[in-house]
């Protein structure tokens, strides 16, 4: 047995190269960022929607188009027939080629204000678009610090982990001893084998589930990661900055930039949280909004349009060849005209579009309401989570610094050979198991900062790489 022991703890010990890797947040985060398609999709989103406000803006211009026309006509009545127009066309009595061209303008005079609210639809999608882009950025660091927590504390605990093999191992290898002297029976030293290999079991479940953390990060990052090359740096790091969670509710709510105009809403203000600074508050609001605008449209559609025409026309002819038309061409006719439409009956097509809208406008105003109450009580499970550490947070502090201190004493006593080994292994053992716990607590409550300050940022810091 004590062979067996003793190649379990070698191959883990010796497995690690020695070089390892140190990664923070702040690393994955960059990288995460870089390989995310939800923020290139949003980004290229972004983009269309400036090209769409390019495309609205163009309505305000006037058309101009030149056109160019060129045929033949054979008369087959020899002269006899009248000069008879059918439908758009003009039967002429005689055979000649023909060569036009013209210049034509048209522009639209008065629409009620169609165009405008067309042109406003457009500049809120983007604001839309840089909101979900926002909102992308804002899950993405809120998935990402979930996934480091889960594989820091891992990587915590299979660290820790390798510390008790080494001491428990060393502790077996001196109750073999002190049984062969006959100093110990052998029931305590199959225990302590039998501790040994619980140990061993639940690192190699500990590395298994450390891994399978790192890889859930690895979807987000594109890299991948190794446990045995592989440190992870605690939450300390830049990174993470913790909130204030004493403030008052004027000090979060502060001046709204860019503030759109509040609708009737059933979700309340609370003490914790800035509601109409959620990108999801904003993001519904500014779809209400558009459909407020496409409401309008509809309801000016009703109205009479006018528009400008005019039209230039320069055109030769010819009875026997083509190219001598354009000796011919000369100016014939120029025409100015305004016209006006009133849509009298659409079979009711307006009407039923109309009021899809308003039942649309609805819809949206309780998925907002939903969307909004789906966050405050995210925010306030997290907050009061965060509250809850920070009422212990000092105690365990201070017990973690105990722990330390005394774990650096029991070190001193061993070296100077002030304290037998076998009590030094298994006070260090049971010392590195209570700095587990109370690190732990720590992280859990570093992380729940980290992600309230996420919630709580603006959308022009939500938006930065770090």
């Amino acid at each position: 047995m004590k062979y067996i022991i003793a190649g379990l703890v070698i191959t883990l010990i010796f497995s690690a190269p020695t070089a390892a890797e140190t990664l923070s947040f702040k690393d994955i985060l960059r990288q995460a960022i870089n390989h995310s398609h939800d923020l290139k999709v949003a980004n290229i989103d972004i983009n269309i929607s400036k090209a769409a406000i390019k495309e609205a803006r163009s309505e305000y211009f006037p058309v101009i188009s030149l056109g160019y026309n060129a045929g033949y006509q054979r008369d087959l009545s020899e002269n006899n027939a009248a000069i008879t127009p059918v439908g758009d066309s003009i039967l002429l009595n005689e055979t000649q080629f023909r060569n036009s061209t013209s210049a034509s303008l048209q522009y639209n005079l008065f629409d009620f204000g169609i165009r405008g609210k067309r042109l406003q639809i457009a500049k809120k999608d983007k604001i839309q678009k840089q909101t979900q882009y926002s909102i992308s950025m804002r899950d993405l660091k809120l998935q990402l610090a979930d996934l480091y927590i889960k594989a820091l504390l891992s990587y915590l605990e299979y660290k820790s982990n390798k510390e008790l093999l080494n001491l428990n191992s060393e502790l077996f290898n001196m109750q073999e001893r002190l049984f062969s002297a006959g100093k110990k029976n052998r029931t305590e030293v199959v225990e302590q084998a039998i501790k040994v290999a619980k140990i061993t079991n639940e690192i190699n479940a500990i590395r298994t589930e450390y891994q399978r953390n790192l890889e859930d990060i690895s979807f987000y990052t594109g890299e991948e990661y190794n446990t045995e090359n592989l440190e992870l740096d605690y939450l300390e790091e830049p990174g993470f900055e913790p909130v204030n969670l004493e403030k008052n509710k004027k000090d979060i709510a502060g001046p709204v930039k860019n503030h759109t105009p509040k609708l009737q809403i059933e979700a309340v203000q609370t003490d914790f949280l800035d509601i109409e600074n959620l990108p999801e508050y904003k993001y519904y609001q500014l779809e209400i909004e558009k459909k407020q605008a496409e409401l309008a449209i509809l309801n000016r559609q009703r109205l009479p349009s006018f528009k400008f025409y005019t039209n230039y026309y320069l055109a030769g002819t010819d009875r026997d060849s083509y190219w001598s038309t354009f000796d011919d061409i000369g100016q014939t006719n120029l025409s100015f005209r305004i016209s006006s439409g009133l849509p009298i009956f659409t079979g009711f097509k307006n009407t039923a579009q109309r009021d899809r809208t308003k039942l649309e406008i609805k819809r949206l105003k309780l998925q907002q309401d939903k969307k909004v109450e789906e966050m405050k009580s995210y925010y306030q499970k997290m907050y009061q989570e965060s509250r809850n550490y920070s009422n212990v947070l000092s105690d365990q502090e201070e017990s973690l610094g105990l722990v330390k201190n005394k774990i650096a004493m029991l070190e001193r006593l061993n070296e100077k050979e002030l304290i037998d080994k076998l009590t030094y292994f298994g006070q260090k053992a049971d010392l590195i198991s209570q700095k587990l716990d109370l690190e732990r607590v720590k992280i859990n409550n570093s992380a729940n900062e980290y992600k309230l300050s996420i919630l709580k940022m603006p959308e022009e810091e939500l938006c930065k790489q770090d």
